[in-house]
């Protein structure tokens, strides 16, 4: 799926955007770069790339509001790039609808390996009835999961989330979200509602040898690893 993919890079640092060039170019990527958010805005239009990487600080542009553009027009995954790395700044990305997130300086190796991941995930599974990988079949119209063709005995709360994760894959999906969508929005900050459930739901996963299917990225959410 990612063979040929076209990736928008917007940063204003010429190293970076020659470093990512090669990288991706090496990888089989279809590669545009822009060195500043209006550019990366006009090229997005003509361009239509299957993915954007967006530098966060931009000369000529906040990249929270970029985001927020290339949101309105397309629901491609985007990876922000970004020096800083505290948690809320990841949370208030991640909220605003951005697919990952990795800080300055990054691998380009780890890089490319986020990028293929969000590319295989950014089909809308929210549409698809039935959820199939590997040993893993979950049903959202029986609200049911199976793994190994076995039943597994979860409760309504428990296979919410995990649909969730689901619909999500391949994304970190934050605390707020995932208490807003379930417990609703007078329920953000319990976040312990959390940790009981998703314990819970761990340990029916370790029977079958299963239980790093959900990662904790602490003090921001959960992904599922995939």
């Amino acid at each position: 799926m990612s063979k040929g993919a076209r990736v928008l890079v917007i940063d204003d640092e010429r190293a970076i955007r020659k470093l990512l060039d090669i990288n991706l170019t090496a990888q089989g990527f279809t590669v545009c770069l822009a060195k500043s958010g209006k550019e990366g805005l006009t090229l997005f239009n003509s361009f239509r790339p299957d993915i954007v990487i967006l530098d966060l600080r931009l000369q000529d542009a906040n990249g929270r509001e970029i985001l927020a553009q290339i949101k309105e027009r397309a629901s491609v995954p985007v990876i922000i790039l970004s020096v800083k790395d505290a948690d809320s700044d990841k949370v208030a990305l991640l909220d605003a609808g951005a697919d990952d997130y990795l800080t300055k300086p990054f691998s380009p190796e780890e890089l490319v390996a986020r990028l293929k991941v969000a590319l295989r995930h950014s089909l809308n599974l929210k549409e698809e009835p039935i959820f199939r990988h590997d040993r893993i079949k979950l049903d959202f119209g029986l609200r049911s999961l199976e793994i190994d063709n076995e039943p597994v005995k979860i409760t309504n709360t428990e296979f919410d989330l995990l649909k969730m994760l689901v619909q999500n894959a391949g994304k970190i999906v934050t605390q707020k979200q995932l208490l807003k969508e379930i417990w609703g929005p007078e329920s953000t900050g319990q976040t312990h509602y959390l940790r009981i459930y998703f314990s819970q739901l761990r340990k029916k996963l370790d029977k079958y040898k299963l239980s790093n299917l959900i990662l904790t990225e602490p003090g921001i959410g959960y992904r599922l690893n995939i």
